[in-house]
């Protein structure tokens, strides 16, 4: 062997480190790794107004717990629960239900039905303008008789038997008497 020879590497050899490259290859490539991202900082979920008071997302309700706080002490309690009507804007009439609770200083919204009790009515006492139409036991509420304190003086009878005097008062009438030198001739 010459000087030179002695450099040169057997061509078994160079097949074999080559084979062994290709299978190191192969089993890096193909070996199972955990496949899930690096967990990432969610932001916080922020809940929406209506889902905090018990309702789904609605555009066409995002007033609704502001307008029914402004009215809530007019509507008819029972139990800590009442039942109201919200406009539909698109509809131009009410046709969205809900119960409300009392909890503490809030409430809280369920959407229901439409009411059908016939001991009920809507009470339209909030004027054309108002988005919310409460429901009202359909009892007939009888106002207190009023006291003299609050007619200023006058005295009113308590209800009961009630006497009108229909006569028509006598009115003299004036006589006036027409002589023929008081009319004035004609022209």
């Amino acid at each position: 062997m010459s000087g030179s020879d002695s450099h040169r590497i057997p061509p078994n050899r160079v097949g074999l480190s080559l084979v062994l490259l290709l299978v190191a290859w192969l089993v890096i490539s193909y070996y199972p790794r955990d496949k899930t991202p690096p967990p990432v900082d969610a932001p916080p979920v922020v809940e929406s107004k209506l889902r905090a008071v018990g309702l789904r997302d609605n555009p066409d309700w995002d007033g609704l717990p502001e307008f029914f706080a402004i009215w809530a002490e007019r509507a008819e309690w029972s139990e800590g629960k009442t039942r109201f009507a919200y406009w539909h804007p698109v509809m131009k009439t009410y046709s969205y239900y809900f119960e409300a609770v009392r909890t503490g200083d809030a409430y809280r919204f369920k959407e229901i039905g439409e009411p059908n009790d016939p001991d009920h009515v809507w009470d339209e006492s909030l004027g054309e303008d108002s988005p919310i139409r409460f429901y009202h036991s359909a009892e007939i509420k009888i106002p207190k008789p009023r006291t003299r304190a609050h007619t200023h003086g006058i005295r009113l009878d308590p209800p009961g038997k009630v006497e009108l005097n229909l006569t028509a008062p006598k009115i003299p009438v004036p006589e006036t008497k027409v002589t023929p030198e008081k009319i004035p001739p004609k022209p």
